[in-house]
């Protein structure tokens, strides 16, 4: 059975509040003076903004997994070929997102599938971990619930003791 994820509705609230502003100052500009290039601005900032989140899919089939980015295309990866799956937190990337759901092949040399988890819904990030689990080996690093759960869980049980 082959199941399909896309970005997640929060996200979709987000990104779509952030193309609002240049709307806004269009809309604000536009009381004085209409400015083509005003327009085209704010037209082209929404049609990326949205253009990058309808990109992001990940596809897992009954042999493989893949994932499609705008910038990074379709990579897929065999479930064969699977050594380990993790959830991992990674600040020192600065052209991929800081929450990264990794993807280690089994043949050295390989390239590993690095996904950005934080615009997907739990429901994709806890499938392509049980497909791990059910392949290979999975590691959540603790992350499942998020890294604000994490830290709040954290300061509670620091708080009993």
């Amino acid at each position: 059975m082959t199941t399909h994820y896309r970005a997640d509705l929060p996200v979709w609230v987000f990104v779509g509040g952030l193309t609002c502003f240049p709307w806004l100052i269009v809309w604000a500009d536009s009381v004085h003076v209409f400015r083509l290039v005003d327009w085209l601005v704010a037209l082209g900032a929404s049609g990326f903004g949205f253009a990058w989140l309808y990109s992001f899919r990940i596809v897992i089939t009954p042999t493989e997994v893949r994932f499609r980015s705008l910038f990074r295309g379709q990579q897929s990866i065999r479930h064969d070929q699977i050594e380990r799956v993790r959830l991992t937190w990674r600040f020192w990337n600065r052209t991929r997102g800081p929450l990264q759901l990794v993807i280690q092949p089994r043949i050295d040399g390989g390239h590993e599938l690095s996904i950005n988890a934080k615009v997907f819904p739990k429901a994709a990030i806890d499938a392509v971990l049980d497909l791990g689990a059910r392949v290979a080996e999975a590691d959540d690093g603790q992350l499942r619930e998020g890294v604000v759960m994490r830290t709040f869980r954290r300061w509670k049980q620091r708080r009993k003791s």
